[in-house]
């Protein structure tokens, strides 16, 4: 398997598993091999499957879009692969009970402005954005893959590129 089979996880998702975090919505399982994250508006859950270095998820993210979505990195906190800054602890609390469902329907699905109504709320959008980054440029730099319902073609370049 390669070091990495998937594409980037937008920034947007990071708040979110911030969320299920902070919500403690995420269930590791007796085995290592399973996790069960709760949806923020509590109406769906997500079964999150590991395999050595193999993620696969029944959200619409990791299963469709072949990024791991929010449940997955949730997953990774939890497991430690993902580490928290030291001294971010406290700023979890303004992630929790955030329904992103909602406030992504209301934002019409741009994430991107669901994300600045959150940290209008806030009063700690700086920090809140370096602990997202910390968190962001950490998924992104795993080496894992996922594996989502179709075939991801990933672009070999030619040699002379």
């Amino acid at each position: 398997m390669p070091d990495i089979l998937r594409k980037p996880t937008p920034i947007a998702k990071i708040y979110e598993a911030l969320s299920a975090v902070a919500d403690g919505r995420v269930e590791l399982c007796g085995s290592d091999s399973k996790a069960i994250v709760t949806s923020s508006a509590r109406t769906k859950r997500y079964t999150v499957m590991i395999s050595e270095r193999l993620y696969t998820s029944n959200d619409n993210a990791t299963y469709w879009q072949h990024y791991a979505g929010y449940p997955v990195i949730a997953v990774l906190i939890e497991q430690g692969r993902i580490a928290l800054p030291p001294g971010s602890r406290p700023l979890l609390e303004h992630f929790r009970n955030i329904n992103w469902k909602q406030l992504n329907t209301d934002n019409r699905n741009h994430y991107d402005k669901a994300v600045s109504q959150f940290l209008s709320t806030t009063g700690h959008a700086e920090e809140i954005k370096k602990l997202v980054k910390n968190i962001y440029d950490q998924a992104n730099s795993l080496p894992f893959a996922v594996k989502g319902n179709r075939k991801l073609i990933v672009k070999v370049p030619d040699e002379e590129e």
